[in-house]
């Protein structure tokens, strides 16, 4: 789950390409054909998002490394894996990821890794590059975010964070909703801007997370 945090939060700040190589703590890769399809039904898509005007943007592959958190998973096993792409308009974004593991045991296993606070630690990585590049990014406050069950594995997240880009000012509001069933792990993670750019319409985060949470079954 840490995995989708750097390559989502580089589009947000247009900084370029996540810190990429093979991450020795991510769990080991035995995709089989069926569990890949399971992980591509467990995603959003184009058709989940209302009305016009997105862009989707071919994912990030998931070898960024998350240096400030970055638990050792390598016992677990994953057959399945799906990035969806980044969708986004007027400032804001959708994305998804969900991991499919050879057992209901390693993606529990993983959930206890990585279903914590310190995830968000991820997103400061990605910022410290923007403001390399000339782009301020102030992280107002973060934590955990109340969310209703809509799995049996629910969490989720919020950072409030400020851009300043030439003369404007814009404050934006960056979830990460975490959900998991049996052997499925999904990820969920939007921004909604503030002006002057276009906010996500109100309730779009609980209808996603609701409809991701619905696709964990196989």
């Amino acid at each position: 789950m840490r995995r989708l945090l750097l390559p989502v939060v580089v589009l947000l700040t247009a900084v370029g390409t996540a810190a990429g190589g093979a991450n020795p703590h991510d769990p080991q890769k035995r995709f089989t054909t069926a569990d890949q399809a399971w992980a591509k039904r467990a995603s959003i898509v184009r058709d989940d998002l209302p009305g016009g005007g997105w862009k989707a943007t071919k994912a990030s592959n998931d070898s960024a490394t998350c240096r400030s958190f970055n638990p050792d998973e390598s016992k677990l096993v994953e057959t399945g894996e799906r990035l969806s792409p980044d969708y986004s308009r007027a400032g804001g974004l959708v994305a998804s990821a969900s991991s499919v593991y050879r057992s209901a045991a390693d993606a529990q296993a993983s959930w206890n890794l990585e279903a914590k606070p310190a995830i968000l630690t991820c997103f400061d990585q990605a910022f410290a590059q923007a403001r390399a590049s000339g782009m301020r990014v102030t992280i107002l406050a973060r934590g955990r975010l109340a969310f209703p069950q809509l799995a049996p594995r629910t969490t989720a997240f919020r950072v409030l964070v400020r851009y300043d880009v030439q003369r404007f000012r814009i404050p934006a509001v960056l979830d990460v909703v975490l959900l998991g069933s049996g052997r499925v792990n999904a990820a969920l993670v939007l921004q909604s801007p503030g002006a002057p750019l276009q906010p996500l319409p109100a309730g779009l985060e609980r209808a996603l997370a609701a409809r991701l949470a619905e696709r964990l079954s196989r």
